[in-house]
């Protein structure tokens, strides 16, 4: 095997290299390498690369945070892991002690190291991973909906805090890969009054092959103007897959007393202007989540019905990964998943 791999390195403003590095080596005991089996662009891969960045992302890793592989090596004190094993990996390494890992609020980790965003992650041929870090992939599963167990598994964790019930009406912003995953999600926790916002007639047809009810297409339609011809009332639970600053105050009108406004979607440069009257009058709840359920993720990747490989529009080789990222911030494209080394 040679000593070098393909992998994609952020430069720094906005510029993303495929270029040859040497392939990691087991530098601690509970590491294990990682044959890469695909990787997913995420929309965060995107706001990294923008100028200026709508995520921090260091210069110099190994881009991709989103991505499975299977075991090639394992270090002296790894178990639970054998070689040629399917895994799932979550990026955020926890530092263990700061005042969020010690207060059982670790996903909030203030001195976390994550893969792909603060150190190397997947979007390279192999990959160096902590044990403590990855999850079985069942044999069914296909490597394209393993890649994007880590997505899934921060909707698991919004899905948590919104608690819908299949009486609630639910307004989701967003009908990208983040919004088409809660739209499965969402039909399977027994949802039957789903509205679903989307930009242009392409990313309206792909919520409705997903499942979505009733579809707005934002270029041509006021949201609030179909909720008042389909619906009696508001909406029950708001989930803000997008993280555009004027989402919340158009929201925050559309909802019953009561009402669970989730905030998923993170861009740093985003503002809001709100009247807090609006909450104190309707006792509206308003949570943020940033945290990710990996067990209930790998739990929904064994289902058949899930469906995260219908929204996969694209499938291409690490080489072309420009093309890929170019495709998704052009609304070409939905879900791109990247094979380092094989096609799936």
């Amino acid at each position: 095997m040679s000593s070098f791999m393909r992998a994609a390195i952020f430069e720094g403003n906005g510029i993303l290299s495929v270029k040859d590095v040497p392939i990691p080596m087991l530098q601690k005991p509970d590491q294990l390498l990682l044959k890469v089996e695909a990787a997913s662009i995420c929309g965060s891969d995107l706001h990294g690369l923008s100028v200026p960045p709508g995520q921090y992302m260091k210069p110099g890793i190994i881009y991709g945070h989103e991505f499975c592989g299977i075991v090639t090596e394992k270090g002296s004190a790894v178990s639970g892991f054998s070689l040629g094993d399917r895994v799932a990996v979550n990026p955020r390494v926890r530092c263990g002690t700061c005042y969020e890992c010690t207060h059982n609020k670790g996903d909030l980790c203030s001195n976390s190291y994550h893969y792909g965003q603060t150190g190397d992650g997947g979007f390279a041929q192999y990959a160096l991973v902590e044990a403590k870090q990855l999850y079985h992939v069942d044999k069914a599963v296909r490597s394209e909906a393993a890649a994007q167990a880590e997505p899934l598994a921060c909707v698991m964790n919004a899905i948590h805090v919104a608690k819908p019930t299949p009486v609630d009406h639910v307004l989701l912003y967003g009908a990208g890969p983040i919004g088409l995953t809660f739209i499965r999600v969402l039909k399977l926790f027994g949802i039957h009054n789903l509205i679903v916002t989307a930009k242009g007639a392409r990313r309206v047809q792909e919520a409705y092959n997903c499942g979505a009810d009733i579809v707005v297409d934002t270029e041509k339609q006021s949201v609030e103007a179909v909720m008042k011809a389909n619906w009696q009332y508001g909406a029950d639970v708001v989930i803000d897959a997008v993280g555009r600053g004027a989402i919340l105050p158009e929201a925050l009108p559309l909802m019953n007393p009561q009402g669970r406004l989730i905030l998923f979607g993170l861009d740093t440069n985003a503002l809001s202007t709100v009247p807090p009257s609006l909450f104190t009058l309707n006792e509206l709840s308003i949570c943020g989540v940033l945290g990710k359920d990996f067990p209930a993720a790998m739990e929904m990747l064994k289902r058949k019905d899930l469906g995260l490989e219908q929204f996969v529009t694209h499938r291409l080789a690490l080489d072309d990964i420009l093309e890929g990222i170019a495709l998704m911030r052009s609304k070409q494209a939905c879900r791109v998943i990247i094979f380092p080394n094989d096609m799936g």
